[in-house]
């Protein structure tokens, strides 16, 4: 009884110092990785920003474009697809920026789960990702809607010159045509 007592005491010290060599040794690795995400953190939030601000600028610069009456109907078409383009591309830089932010911030409450301010922290990180889905899903909102006023503007401004030129009874004839298709139109829809 006292060899088996003496080997299980071994047993157990053996294993507490093994655990903790572990736990020194998963301490340092996850103090580490936490000052290196920190650090990280600082310049994606600047990287975010600087995103941000370049993806409003190029899309401004299409709106621009899109919205100028005096371009042709081509142009202004492809400035709205090439919006939707920035719109995609914004969403997905600005979405990875923040799933890394999530993740850091989630990092740190690993750490210390009780702590509020990491609590806070995390929950504000998983709120900017949603921040994110919603502010593109507004200018992607704004962008559809634009694509079927424009639609509509180049079939009007058809419309319109189908008439030019002709005598009175072609006038009647194209007009009774152009309301019989707005009607088609309308009764599908």
């Amino acid at each position: 009884v006292k060899e088996v007592a003496t080997g299980v005491t071994i047993a157990t010290e053996t294993a507490v110092e093994g655990v903790k060599e572990i736990s020194i040794a998963s301490a340092t690795a996850t103090g580490q990785a936490l000052a290196d995400a920190k650090k990280n953190e600082e310049l994606l939030e600047i990287q975010r920003q600087r995103q941000q601000l370049q993806s409003q600028l190029d899309a401004e610069i299409q709106r621009q474009i899109r919205d100028d009456i005096s371009k042709t109907f081509e142009e202004r078409i492809q400035a709205n697809e090439e919006l939707a383009k920035i719109l995609d591309n914004q969403l997905k830089e600005e979405k990875a920026i923040a799933d890394e932010k999530v993740r850091i911030a989630k990092l740190e409450l690993d750490t210390n789960a009780d702590n509020i301010k990491l609590q806070e922290k995390y929950q504000k990180a998983l709120l900017e990702q949603v921040d994110i889905d919603e502010r593109i899903a507004g200018q992607r909102s704004e962008q559809l809607t634009n694509t079927n006023a424009l639609i509509k503007e180049q079939s009007d401004a058809i419309t319109e010159l189908a008439l030019i030129g002709k005598n009175d009874r072609q006038l009647e004839i194209e007009e009774l045509d152009q309301w019989y298709k707005q009607k088609s139109e309308l009764a599908i829809k």
